[in-house]
């Protein structure tokens, strides 16, 4: 493999803030193989570019193209420091989930909320529409994370769990049963886990067997 595509490798893996050793996790191989990759030293095989498309959310052509990146060499060591010029190209929901960010959304629920207070003279229970904010700006954030189980990891769970509860106590008076739901957060991040399981793939030959 060329030191281009050794460095592509490095500046992907950094862009998604990744360590070897995360990536090798996701990917169900060493750190060492992950290393070799990035000194040129070896090459990933097919399965394991696929992963690696796929984990990074573009194509196998994407993955291998150099053109878009430029790399400046480190004088004190001599490394391959990649320094991207342009972003990955960025995906639907991406672009989705920025455009949320820009949306002044704190502003519309201060509004609702002095609607409710003022009109219906409902400043309780209505504040539970303030928690909205945290869940937009998280489901925002979720959304424009490349990784499909980083996306999933950071959607808002625990907040949507919690406005369900607080909901059903003050609306409802159904303070029990429904901490019950509390238990839904540890299932969620435990199916998370297993539904994203890291590809399988075999693991780099033994150097000499590589050179």
């Amino acid at each position: 493999m060329n030191i281009e595509i050794a460095n592509r490798l490095v500046a992907l893996r950094k862009a998604n803030g990744l360590s070897q050793e995360a990536l090798a996790e996701k990917l169900g191989i060493s750190r060492q193989a992950i290393s070799k990759w990035e000194r040129a030293e070896a090459s990933p095989d097919t399965d394991n570019l696929m992963a690696l498309a796929s984990l990074y959310g573009m194509t196998l052509d994407d993955l291998l193209n150099t053109q878009n990146d430029a790399y400046v060499l480190d004088g004190a060591n001599g490394e391959a420091q990649a320094e991207k010029t342009e972003k990955l190209p960025k995906t639907a929901l991406q672009k989705h989930g920025r455009s949320m960010l820009k949306f002044p959304f704190p502003l519309v629920v201060i509004v609702v909320y002095l609607v409710f207070g003022f009109v219906w003279h409902l400043w309780h229970p209505a504040w539970l529409i303030f928690l909205f904010i945290p869940i937009y700006y998280h489901l925002a954030g979720a959304l424009t994370i490349r990784s499909k189980k980083a996306r999933a990891l950071t959607m808002p769970v625990p907040e949507i769990i919690v406005l369900v509860y607080l909901t059903l106590g003050f609306l409802a008076h159904l303070w029990n049963p429904s901490w019950i739901l509390f238990l839904l957060i540890p299932l969620y991040y435990w199916s998370v886990a297993c539904f994203y399981k890291p590809n399988k793939a075999a693991e780099q030959k033994p150097e000499n067997e590589q050179k």
